[in-house]
């Protein structure tokens, strides 16, 4: 499945495949735009399947129904809304306009690569954990930038080659490179969702 979306200020392009064997992907996203901020999250339930899929979408209900929060609200109203399901790894991205900022936040093995003003790529280190109803440990990054930013960010079932990396300030646009990385992601035996952001 691809998905293409056009807003105000940022652009995105999805692409999200279901493990071979399975009815559903076990992984969610999303993505929402106001005035004044752009929010988006790639959300991945353990493992896969029905069970992964609902626990992937209640973190993705959360976080639609209080996008107004910080992300470390956000962050903390998934994990109690999570107790007794099987739990995810979440990342959440948040450029605020006014303040010309990128706010990263997440817990788990999502990957997130991040070029501001077409400078070198900054990819966030990783935190351990996921959310479940107990206690939590999360990573937040501030990136400010003047004239735009771009990132991508994707769910563990996929690698993205240093090559492919070096390049994400010099893409023609999130929809080519998005079908680039996901031409090479086809064939992954997982469940797979890849995400690429670019503030116009």
């Amino acid at each position: 499945m691809t998905d293409s979306i056009s807003n105000i200020q940022v652009n995105t392009a999805v692409f999200q495949k279901t493990k071979p064997g399975n009815r559903v992907c076990g992984d969610s996203y999303l993505v929402i735009e106001t005035e004044d901020f752009f929010l988006c999250s790639v959300t991945d339930g353990l493992g896969s399947g029905e069970g992964a899929r609902q626990s992937a979408e209640i973190a993705m209900n959360i976080i639609r129904a209080h996008k107004h929060d910080s992300i470390p609200m956000l962050l903390e109203r998934c994990n109690r809304a999570l107790v007794s399901e099987r739990g995810v790894v979440l990342a959440i991205i948040k450029v605020c306009y006014r303040e010309r900022e990128l706010t990263y936040g997440s817990i788990g093995n999502i990957t997130c690569y991040i070029s501001a003003d077409n400078e070198e790529i900054f990819r966030p280190i990783p935190t351990k954990g996921y959310l479940s109803g107990r206690k939590f440990q999360y990573r937040l990054e501030y990136v400010p930038f003047d004239k735009g930013v771009s990132f991508v960010l994707h769910s563990d079932g996929m690698t993205v080659s240093s090559e492919d990396q070096r390049t994400l300030p010099y893409m023609r646009s999130v929809e080519e490179y998005k079908n680039r990385l996901a031409e090479k992601a086809e064939n992954e035996n997982d469940d797979v969702t890849l995400m690429v952001g670019a503030l116009s």
